[in-house]
Formats: structure tokens, sequence, C-alpha cells
């Protein structure tokens, strides 16, 4: 792949939002592993709707402006489309990590990124674990390893805020509480999880581990 093209790369992946602290523009995403399609010359006429790059199995990581590892993820599948500067990904697996302590894992069958929103969309099986930083967990009255488990069938993740939240049904999971409920918003920062529509489960803050 030419240099200019590695360039360009660079850019439209800088898009990829992940949760953990920070999230700023200022940490630059790269290729770290993948398999590009080769003659990257006929991207310039390539329609919008179709991707200008294709990576197989890649990975994406990101570093902070010490170089420190922030967040990765890995893709069976990663396009690129010009239109809109979208990437999608295919199959899914997120790991982000905050530097006040605080985790996020995800899983999903495919991801969409759009721009540099830092907005990721996933649908398909979507399986996310957020951890608090011990700060959070303490304000909380948890330990700090009670992480949130989150599973529907489409969640957003939302790096400026440290927000996930689902327009559809899903259902919360933690220590011995399980919720369900038609909408859901999770905030990394404060540890809450708020439910609207029809809600249903069992809360016992008690056994909460």
């Amino acid at each position: 792949m030419k240099a200019r093209s590695w360039e360009r790369l660079s850019y439209a992946q800088a898009g990829l939002p992940v949760l953990g602290a920070g999230l700023l523009a200022a940490f630059t995403w790269w290729l770290v592993q993948s398999s590009p399609q080769p003659d990257s010359a006929r991207r310039t006429a390539v329609a919008p709707t179709v991707p200008d790059y294709t990576l197989q199995r890649a990975r994406v990581s990101r570093l902070d402006a010490d170089g420190r590892l922030k967040a990765v993820i890995d893709g069976q599948v990663i396009r690129h489309f010009p239109e809109g500067d979208r990437i999608e990904i295919d199959e899914l697996v997120l790991s982000a990590r905050g530097d006040e302590g605080s985790t996020v894992h995800a899983l999903a069958r495919r991801g969409v990124a759009v721009g540099d929103t830092e907005v990721l969309t996933l649908t398909g099986a979507v399986r996310v674990t957020a951890t608090p930083a011990p700060s959070t967990a303490a304000r909380q009255g948890l330990p700090s390893q009670a992480p949130a488990r989150l599973m529907g069938e489409g969640l957003t993740i939302d790096g400026r805020g440290r927000v996930v939240s689902a327009d559809q049904p899903t259902t919360l999971v933690q220590g011995n509480s399980i919720v369900r409920g038609n909408t859901m918003r999770h905030d990394q920062t404060t540890g809450i999880t708020e439910f609207r529509g029809r809600v249903s489960g069992r809360y016992d803050p008690a056994g909460r581990p």
C-alpha cells in the first residue's frame, strides 16, 4: 500500500469511537495489523456506495498523546465508504480502558461509525460489559469489580459522553440484579443505568458483589 493510502487509512479510522477517558481528537488511530485489498490506485474512481478500502481480519489501535495504548478494535472485515466517511466493521470486538481505571468490552456482529462523531452503533447479538472506575464504584457503594453487563440487538456507544444507550429492548445484569426495559441509558461516569417504557426484572442492591 502506498504511503498516501496509509495516511488516508489513519484519517478514516480516526472516527472510530470507543468508551474510555479522554476520547479526544488529539488521539491518533492507525492500522496495527491488516490485509488490505490491492490496487489502491482505483479508489479515486470508486462509487460512493462502494468501499474504497476493505481490510480482512484487521486490528485498529489507539494511543494517547504519551503513546499509551487506550483501545483496540478487532474485526473480521473493516470497510470504509467515502460517502459520509462511514466505517463498517463485521464481527466487532472492542476493548477500551480509561485513565481512571474504567473499562469497556463490547461484542457485536456489526459496528458502524460515521465521520468524527465518536458514536459507534452496534447491531446483532450485542454484548457490552462496562466496569466502573474504583472511584465511581466507591460512590455507588460497590467494589471495583461490579460490571454492568448490557445485552440487546442494538446499542450505541457515545465516546464523548461515555454513554451506552439503546432505543430497543435491552437487559442489564449486575451482580444479583437483572432488569429489562424497552429503552436504556447507561452513564459510565456515574455508573447509573436508566430504563424507560415497560420495565421488568429484579433489583437487588444488597446482593450486588
